[in-house]
């Protein structure tokens, strides 16, 4: 038997002392490593990252000023730049519970205490590089994308690999999930149950009881995991989110509350818990995880202006409308490229104006947020959308409400629930019937549309119908409906004139304007399906 070695693994090492770096080096180098790269920042290791195909990365949590080890690991995961074959180690001095929770919500493959000594790696290395070596071919299928191969390689090595069959179970379970096989995953966890009361099965009965809308028995699952595992910090997120289809907004935000006591170093998590306490106006807890979000967000990928504007606002309500104008300069100056981030910054600064009997400052501030929309209207978001048309009725600006909302119902036009949020703000306006002109004329005139596409999509005029959408979707691109058909038409397109690059980039292109619209799940994922397969048969 040959002896194990690290020869031929490229190896990153991230810590911003260089005194360690060398440590690290000096215990990696008689292993066999050869090729060791080092970073002294979470920056530096990102872009490093994202260049290059690490075998292994050994990353400090604590990395100076910039971002650390576990903001690192969320954003390669994120950006898709950590190949499932590629092994991520956390190594730090730090034991806080806090810090541990919040690195292993994040999933590196192992977890290390300084001082790191050569026999303890030379054991979690050579344990770990074993498996991802089994495991190789089920890391490229899930590299590539191909969730239906990984699931069919899972069963595989669940037989050949016998000593991962725990690990293996769980991870076909979730691939099952993100494909939407909800029945099949249903059973495999049943099966998991029948033989051992397990979390994390338990888990995706939740996700799956909760996707069925079936919440009731959703929230009694993610309850149970919690009595069980009060570390299984993810459950308590999806019991908040099904208490919140249950109209239980008090119980949500207690359920995050425990959850942040448990992990608070989640922007995500604190933000939710600040729009759910706002919600039952407790400004209060409100304000304090607004502030974390802001916090935690500082060199994040997870860093959004909304949390610099909830602040803005929830300091408004408690009062304190100068500080609040000061958070809204931090917008202006940290989100400067980003046009969305400042037109909620404007919307918000008329807000504070207003609130504070400014009416000329708030109507200024309103003119600009419009003035912002108007540069790219297709990289302002629904909600934003919205509370720009609120505030330009708000100030009397009614032909750049009218204008906005237009823009709104062609790009959405079958979401009923918006077209309601635009009447009910119409209303409160006191303009009502002009909403239910515009929305119903923009309505009518985007079905008349899609409706002559996909009849000639239906008559099997591939080509003619491409056309057809392509023209409606230079006025409404956001459109999801849309851009299903033209992704349904160009891959019927594909299959009868033949594969080329550019009918992949454009099937591709339109399916991604769609994938988050819950409506069309079951035919984007048919699509997707047949999407994949092309590409896989053409190379």
């Amino acid at each position: 038997m040959s002896l194990w070695t690290l020869k031929g693994k490229k190896i990153l090492v991230i810590d911003d002392y260089p005194e360690m770096r060398s440590v690290l080096r000096s215990v990696l180098t008689p292993l066999g490593a050869e090729e060791i790269s080092t970073a002294d920042s979470g920056e530096e290791a990102i872009d490093a990252i994202c260049k290059t195909p690490f075998d292994i990365i050994l990353c400090d949590y604590n990395l100076g000023d910039g971002k650390d080890g576990q903001q690192v690991l969320e954003e390669i995961k994120l950006r898709k730049a950590l190949r499932y074959s590629a092994i991520f180690i956390m190594v730090t001095a730090e034991n806080t519970a806090f810090m541990v929770m919040g690195a292993l919500e994040h999933q590196p493959d192992d977890y290390l205490s300084k001082p790191v000594t050569r026999t303890v790696l030379q054991a979690r290395l050579q344990k770990l590089t074993e498996k991802k070596e089994a495991l190789a071919e089920l890391g490229v299928a899930i590299d590539k994308g191909n969730n239906l191969a990984a699931i069919k390689l899972c069963d595989h090595f669940i037989v050949s690999e016998a000593k991962y069959r725990g690990e293996l179970v769980k991870l076909k379970c979730d691939l099952m999930l993100n494909e939407g096989l909800y029945e099949d995953a249903e059973s495999l966890c049943k099966q998991v149950l029948a033989e051992r009361d397990t979390p994390w099965a338990s888990f995706a009965l939740g996700k799956i009881r909760y996707h069925h809308q079936d919440y009731q028995q959703a929230e009694q699952l993610f309850e149970q995991v919690i009595q069980t595992n009060v570390a299984f910090v993810a459950a308590y997120d999806w019991l908040a989110k099904t208490q919140l289809q249950l109209q239980d907004k008090a119980s949500a935000q207690k359920t995050l509350l425990d959850a942040v006591e448990r992990s608070p170093k989640s922007v995500v998590r604190q933000r939710e818990l600040a729009e759910i306490s706002e919600g039952n106006q407790d400004f209060d807890t409100a304000e304090r995880a607004r502030r974390k979000a802001v916090r935690l967000g500082k060199n994040s990928i997870q860093a959004r202006a909304q949390d610099y504007t909830g602040l803005a606002k929830v300091l408004l309500k408690n009062d304190n409308g100068r500080e609040a104008l000061r958070t809204i300069e931090l917008v202006k100056s940290q989100f400067k490229e980003d046009t969305q981030a400042q037109l909620i910054a404007a919307l918000t600064k008329s807000e504070i104006y207003q609130h504070s009997g400014q009416s000329g400052n708030a109507k200024q501030a309103a003119e600009e947020a419009m003035a912002l929309y108007q540069k790219n209207p297709d990289c302002i978001d629904v909600g934003t959308s919205l509370e720009l048309v609120e505030v330009c009725l708000g100030h009397g600006i009614a032909d750049s409400a009218n204008h906005v909302t237009e823009h709104l119902i062609a790009n959405n036009h079958e979401d009923d629930g918006l077209s309601d949020r635009l009447v009910q703000i119409y209303n409160n306006a006191g303009i009502g019937d002009v909403s239910s002109e515009i929305i119903g004329t923009a309505r009518k005139e985007m079905r008349r549309i899609n409706n002559q596409g996909a009849d000639l999509l239906n008559s099997g005029k591939a080509e003619e119908s491409i056309a057809y959408f392509e023209q409606a979707l230079m006025r409404a691109p956001l459109n999801p409906v849309l851009n299903i058909n033209a992704a349904h038409a160009y891959l019927l397109l594909a299959r009868s004139q033949g594969v080329t690059e550019d009918r992949l980039d454009k099937i591709h292109h339109h399916l991604q304007l769609c994938d988050c619209v819950e409506a069309l799940q079951d035919r984007y994922r048919i699509l997707d399906k047949a999407y994949q397969q092309l590409v896989r048969s053409n190379g």
